[in-house]
């Protein structure tokens, strides 16, 4: 996800194009293109208020299309100067600032391959072109893989980035790269080589991007890792067993055996849940719940403790959300205890309906111990 502007105090998404922006965006521009109608442009942010993120960054790109030099090349020419030789006095532009200047390349670049494979190369470096390269890999697929692996190899590790992050092929927020989620195979092979990347930044992608694939390929998704775990030398070995980890958390979080194998735990372990106990019967929306329980594993073993929240839906059924609890290794018979606080504090991306939810218990992939609690607004 891109990040937040570091002058930005607005938490929300979308208050981060503003009209403080458009007054930016217009002095940068106008310095290099002086026909440029500024007070114009000014005046169209009046209309930001009452829109979403991604309107008000494609209203501004909209005005940019009409009021630049109908040439491609020379409008982009333009935007890189603003972006790469800002007007003095005033904060240059990056981070979101630019996302309407890469959504310019993504709408208007394809037939001017090389100029915008250039220009995304140079906005990356201040803001991602994740999402504006994704029309260039569905059209021009061979063409914009063979950039991609050139840049594996750049010395910004933001364009190395987005060699993983903009093929990804379920990238949020993302048009989905619908080739690579039937064939994931191109994408790998981008993946290979940038798995030992310095720069955590870039690895997270990696295994970001595995993740996407394991969710429609999960045996390839493990057979990757299982090869990454094997070829990597030891001084990669810290950085590949990070990777598997993160990459393989939605298989893990599903219970898939192969992918828990992979990382040490035994589906096959059976385990005995003792004294599940919730502190109240009964919580309100903003408090929170507090549980604990015993477990006693049969045999030795590495052992992952997940929970379920059961919410409930607006139709009336319940929708399970799995948490992360702990992880350890065990001896036979031991026997340990599991302490947790569960906030239901209200969250942008849930909406909570009061009734009857239920918690359960995930052991290494497999669910044990399940009781009800009602949530009350």
């Amino acid at each position: 996800m891109p990040q937040k502007n570091e002058e930005t105090t607005d938490t929300a998404f979308k208050n981060w194009i503003n009209e403080a922006l458009v007054k930016r965006m217009a002095k940068h521009i106008s310095h290099h293109y002086p026909a440029f109608d500024d007070k114009a442009f000014i005046k169209l942010s009046h209309k930001l208020p009452e829109l979403e993120l991604k309107p008000r960054m494609r209203l501004i790109c909209d005005f940019l299309k009409t009021h630049l030099p109908e040439d491609y090349k020379k409008a982009l020419a333009i935007l890189l100067k603003a972006t790469t030789n800002p007007a003095t006095g005033i904060a240059p532009l990056k981070g979101f600032d630019l996302w309407a200047f890469t959504e310019y390349v993504h709408r208007y670049g394809l037939k001017d391959f090389d100029q915008s494979m250039k220009a995304l190369h140079t906005f990356t470096e201040l803001f991602t072109a994740e999402f504006a390269i994704r029309p260039f890999l569905i059209h021009e697929e061979k063409r914009t893989l063979k950039v991609l692996h050139t840049w594996s190899k750049d010395k910004n590790h933001h364009v190395r980035r987005l060699v993983s992050e903009g093929s990804r092929p379920r990238l949020p927020w993302g048009e989905q790269l619908k080739s690579f989620i039937k064939d994931p195979t191109p994408t790998i092979e981008l993946l290979d080589k940038l798995k030992y990347d310095d720069e955590l930044y870039v690895r997270k992608s990696v295994a970001n991007h595995l993740n996407d694939i394991s969710k429609d390929h999960a045996e390839i998704a493990i057979k990757t890792a299982a090869r990454w775990l094997k070829e990597a030398p030891a001084k990669h070995q810290d950085k590949i067993d990070w990777i598997v980890r993160h990459a393989l958390r939605t298989l893990i979080k599903k219970g898939n055996p192969a992918a828990l194998k992979l990382l040490g735990y035994d589906s096959n372990n059976s385990v005995k849940i003792k004294n599940l106990k919730l502190n109240k019967s009964s919580v309100n929306v903003g408090d929170h719940l507090e549980f604990s329980f015993d477990i006693e594993s049969s045999k030795p073993g590495k052992i992952m403790v997940d929970y379920l929240v059961h919410h409930k839906k607006s139709n009336g059924n319940t929708s399970p959300k799995v948490f992360k609890l702990t992880s350890k290794d065990v001896k036979a018979k031991e026997v340990f205890n599991v302490r947790k606080k569960h906030s239901f504090k209200p969250v942008t991306t849930r909406v909570y309906y009061p009734g009857t939810h239920y918690l359960e218990i995930m052991v290494n992939g497999k669910l044990y111990s399940k009781v009800p609690f009602k949530l009350a607004k």
